[in-house]
């Protein structure tokens, strides 16, 4: 390695140390904040900071403590789904995953939980729920909720959920639900047709001649496939070509089955070539003459131990 390449690997590598260490300490940060304000008994302010630390550095322990902030700041709905976020990720220790659990536990039958599947790709936002990707899952207090879901399109539509404590409500829209087609210029009405004896025949269309092209190339790319699988297997047989000649010549040439081993390889190996050699050829041919209407081909092999001789003709 050069001089340069080193020192570049090394900015490299600084560059990104440092991008950890800065999101490390913006995140201790935030963690800071958020313990004086749970200190202070300011849980939404805890909690809000907690979001924060664990969106710049994410880990289940920050989401978990965002979860008991938002429990202490009586916003159930968002401690559960911090709760269930945290038992998603991995890293939680059992401790606080036996505790999101039986909090988790506590808080569901008091809330309704909505699951959107559907329309993929577009967002999703209701009260704590800020452009969520579909699909996603979330809880809401009981009653009636209006989601906003948009479109990439930049369109978007309404709907109304009413939730009771407790349940899943699943929300599946279509694409035709959240906007409607556009009106296009009404169709030209039909020409009146000519009388029978004025009607002109059409001109006999030459029937299509069957085209080989797709047939050529599905063998182009099989011819293809067999000459790498015979590649590998003479690259096989190369390597234990090698290895059975080394053990000959450690013998000082007196090791008659080294000796044969060597051989029996060889002509495997020169076989398994050829057939590679003559496999692409075709294929590599049937591809680019896919689309020409000619003759089938026909391929030829001959082999010996010395090697694989062949013959095609198109």
């Amino acid at each position: 390695m050069t001089r340069r390449h080193l020192a570049v690997s090394c900015l490299a590598l600084a560059c990104s140390s440092w991008a950890s260490l800065a999101s490390g300490d913006e995140a201790a940060d935030f963690d800071k904040k958020a313990r004086a304000a749970f200190e202070a008994r300011d849980f939404a302010g805890a909690a809000a900071a907690f979001e924060e630390a664990y969106r710049v550095k994410p880990h289940p322990a920050t989401k978990y403590n965002a979860a008991l902030a938002w429990e202490k700041a009586n916003e159930l709905a968002r401690a559960a789904d911090a709760f269930e976020s945290a038992l998603a990720s991995d890293g939680l220790d059992e401790g606080r995953a036996k505790a999101a659990r039986s909090r988790l536990a506590t808080l569901k039958p008091m809330l309704g939980y909505v699951f959107v599947e559907k329309p993929i790709g577009a967002t999703l936002s209701v009260a704590h729920v800020a452009d969520a990707p579909i699909p996603t899952r979330f809880h809401l207090p009981p009653g009636t909720h209006k989601l906003v879901i948009k479109r990439r399109d930049g369109s978007q539509a309404e709907h109304e959920v009413a939730l009771k404590a407790g349940g899943t409500t699943t929300v599946a829209l279509d694409g035709a639900d959240l906007t409607a087609p556009a009106k296009g210029p009404a169709p030209a009405p039909p020409a009146a047709p000519l009388p029978p004896s004025r009607v002109a025949p059409d001109a006999a269309a030459p029937r299509p001649k069957k085209s080989a092209g797709c047939a050529r190339c599905t063998w182009g790319w099989v011819a293809l496939g067999a000459g790498v699988a015979a590649a590998g297997a003479g690259t096989y047989f190369g390597v234990r070509t090698l290895a059975a000649k080394g053990d000959f010549d450690d013998s000082d040439k007196t090791d008659a089955d080294a000796h044969d081993r060597a051989v029996q390889s060889r002509t495997f190996a020169n076989v398994a070539f050829g057939v590679a050699a003559v496999a692409g050829g075709v294929g590599i041919y049937l591809l680019l003459s896919g689309g020409e209407d000619k003759e089938s081909a026909t391929v030829s092999l001959g082999v010996n131990p010395s090697g694989v001789s062949g013959k095609w003709r198109f």
